[in-house]
């Protein structure tokens, strides 16, 4: 994906705001951590730290996601077992 120039406003408590879609886009849930980084003499990088415990980023990235995924497991789940019984029906 290419980058893509968004405007913000530094406050005067030094906080930016990060639209929303680029946060979306990168998966940064509130409460991420980020390193910042001095890139040139008038730019800043921002990246994620990275978490020690692998199970730690993968919760964070499911918490953020916006439908449940062991609901969206659950009902696929239905729906195999739904489908095998209605082959297994018309086999008889």
């Amino acid at each position: 994906m290419g980058a893509v120039a968004v405007a913000t406003r530094l406050t005067s408590k030094g906080q930016v705001v990060i639209p929303k879609a680029v946060r979306e886009r990168l998966r940064w849930a509130p409460g991420t951590e980020l390193a910042v980084e001095e890139v040139g003499a008038s730019a800043v990088r921002l990246s994620p730290l990275g978490t020690a415990d692998p199970i730690d980023r993968l919760y964070g990235c499911l918490r953020a996601s916006p439908r449940d995924p062991l609901v969206e497991l659950e009902a696929e789940h239905r729906a195999e077992i739904e489908a095998d019984e209605h082959r297994q029906r018309r086999g008889r």
